[in-house]
């Protein structure tokens, strides 16, 4: 097991990471709600679509969850520099596999029950649909157990335990880990790190993205290298130094690329795939960078935020779907429709992870602490995105 390194406050706590997760959640739930107007396959669709919003999408889309896991994977090293490889291992069990279970027995659900219904292949109520999930058929060949869109936590619980035994390497190659952050401190050398996200995406790209983890390749590696590669810069303190000296070469350089690349599927297949990663990877940078230059102070409303974005991420799908069911036939047009499902679902998410903030019991199921006392330092690294 690993031995924690010695810290200080300044190592752990780093509310530009907290406010670019909650931005990212918000986000999140934007684009979810996107999906239900845009001409993409989803769970409830708009009887008039609105395919103008499909090119901002395309962009959210690649950017949106990759910096999500980055976030996580700097949560993942910031948290072992004060406990070991085991008391780790058991805090992710708590935080990130309890979740998923509670996640698939109760939140989700509701998502296949609409689905079922618009398709016509369900008539009855929810509590007539709700005992199928107990068949334990796997979503979709007729069963409705499944994890959705908590996929993102299950690939980041399955990270986190594969890397234990790397993980207590590198709790012990100092020197090595030393030699990685100089390498990366020089120039633009950081960039190189997009190398095996590309190889990755070449190599395996004629594998479907399904989010179910065993028939995922693509997917499952591409997010499991953005993991490695944000635990190895929570690794690197002096990396962040480097990312603020040069954030505005990484915005430039981030605008020349997108521009380069707009509009999609331009080029052929390979130099699409690399534009299209380091353009990710480059975006990431540059929110990391210009975060940690602006955001050097946590205020109690972001403490907060950062608090109730993990249950917030668990249930924001469930509730725009189901909100937006509700609403499907109301007699107005689809801006005021989709208007309407975004302030409903937003406020109805806040609301519900308020109280779940608020009540022990359910606090553990939501992978929060169970204790309802608010810290006011580091937050817990379970949840997508937390930095401790």
């Amino acid at each position: 097991m690993s031995t924690p390194a010695p810290t200080t406050s300044s190592d752990t706590h780093h509310p530009d990471l907290d406010w670019l997760r909650v931005v990212a959640i918000l986000v999140l739930h934007l684009f979810h709600t996107g999906m239900m107007f845009n001409t993409w396959d989803w769970h409830v669709k708009s009887p008039v679509a609105l395919p103008v919003l499909e090119p901002t999408m395309e962009v959210l889309h690649l950017v949106r969850m990759p910096l999500l896991m980055v976030i996580s994977g700097i949560g993942t090293a910031l948290a072992l520099r004060r406990r070991s490889t085991g008391a780790f291992a058991a805090d992710r069990v708590r935080r990130l596999l309890v979740p998923v279970l509670f996640g698939m027995l109760v939140v989700v659900p509701p998502q296949i029950y609409v689905e079922r219904v618009l398709q016509g292949q369900f008539q009855g109520s929810y509590a007539d649909f709700y005992p199928s999930v107990f068949q334990f058929v796997p979503y979709p060949r007729g069963g409705s157990l499944s994890w959705h869109h908590l996929w993102f936590v299950v690939y980041l619980f399955v990270y986190c335990m594969l890397a234990l035994p790397l993980f207590a390497w590198l709790g012990s190659a100092r020197a090595w880990v030393e030699r990685l952050e100089a390498w990366l401190c020089r120039g633009l050398n950081v960039l190189w790190l997009a190398v095996p996200l590309a190889l990755n995406d070449v190599l395996l790209h004629g594998h479907p993205v399904t989010h179910g983890l065993f028939d995922d390749p693509l997917n499952f590696g591409h997010y499991g290298l953005l993991f490695l590669v944000g635990h190895l810069m929570g690794r690197t303190p002096r990396l962040w130094d480097v990312l603020v000296e040069r954030r505005w070469a990484l915005l430039g350089l981030s605008a020349v690329l997108f521009a380069v690349m707009v509009p999609p599927n331009e080029y052929p297949r390979v130099p699409e795939t690399l534009g299209r990663v380091v353009s990710q990877w480059l975006f990431i940078l540059t929110a990391l960078g210009w975060a940690r230059r602006a955001i050097t102070t946590s205020r109690p409303w972001l403490t907060h935020a950062q608090e109730l974005s993990y249950p917030f991420y668990i249930l924001h799908q469930t509730v725009i779907i189901v909100v937006g069911f509700a609403l499907l036939r109301l007699p107005v047009g689809p801006w005021v429709l989709f208007g309407c499902v975004l302030a409903v679902s937003f406020l109805l998410s806040w609301g519900l992870s308020e109280a779940v903030a608020r009540l022990p019991w359910l606090r553990p199921l939501f992978g929060l602490k169970a204790r309802a006392s608010r810290r006011l330092h580091a937050p817990s690294a379970a949840a997508p995105g937390h930095t401790a």
